[in-house]
């Protein structure tokens, strides 16, 4: 399913490719035309879709490294820092005084957080916090918490997160979060919701500890 999905998604690039270039062209000399702007929007939402339709037919090639996970989550909070400011969110972060490492592929885990995280932003229209805890458990595992002030999600509809086009954003495709799944049942790991409509959302990831 993921190689047709790619293959499939392969052949709408190029000419969605084209068709770009026209429209972009066609802006540089109608800059008034107020149609160019919709136009150039909806197409990079399609360059969004078949880029993570692309990823779902890639295996994931994992090169493992010890990683530390603090470091990890601080580089992608920076990355985030500009859409924190923007939506009027405030990010806690607590994590424990020693390091924790994790065997993993960073840019990988990298992606999740990112995911998670901006699906969070998107949740609080109104701005507020955003808790991130990181700590070991007692299983000999690194416990991420990620923790929202957002819209929540109907407990009912829980269980289908990480289905393929399965979202509950107007414009989105779920395939963000199936990617997500899937990097982290790669690392072995696991990921979990729990969730209350207006309350927001906890999602706990779990990664085994660096040997």
């Amino acid at each position: 399913m993921g190689e047709l999905a790619a293959g499939v998604a392969h052949e709408i690039r190029n000419p969605l490719t084209t068709i770009k270039g026209f429209v972009q062209l066609y802006k540089k000399d109608n800059n008034k035309n107020k149609y160019t702007e919709l136009l150039l929007s909806e197409l990079e939402r399609i360059e969004t879709i078949t880029s993570e339709l692309l990823s779902l037919g890639k295996p994931l090639a994992i090169q493992l490294n010890s990683l530390n996970v603090r470091e990890l989550i601080e580089n992608t909070l920076d990355l985030l820092s500009p859409q924190f400011k923007m939506n009027d969110i405030q990010f806690k972060l607590s994590v424990e005084k020693s390091p924790i490492f994790v065997t993993g592929e960073k840019n990988q885990l990298k992606q999740v957080f990112l995911n998670l995280i901006k699906n969070s932003i998107e949740a609080m229209s109104g701005g507020g916090e955003i808790h991130l805890n990181l700590r070991k458990g007692s299983d000999g595992e690194c416990i991420i918490s990620l923790r929202d002030q957002g819209c929540g999600i109907p407990e009912e509809l829980l269980p289908r997160l990480g289905e393929p086009f399965y979202t509950l954003k107007e414009k989105g495709t779920g395939l963000g979060l199936m990617i997500c799944h899937k990097i982290i049942k790669h690392h072995e790991g696991s990921i979990t919701y729990q969730s209350k409509v207006n309350e927001g959302t906890l999602i706990e990831i779990k990664l085994p500890l660096a040997g």
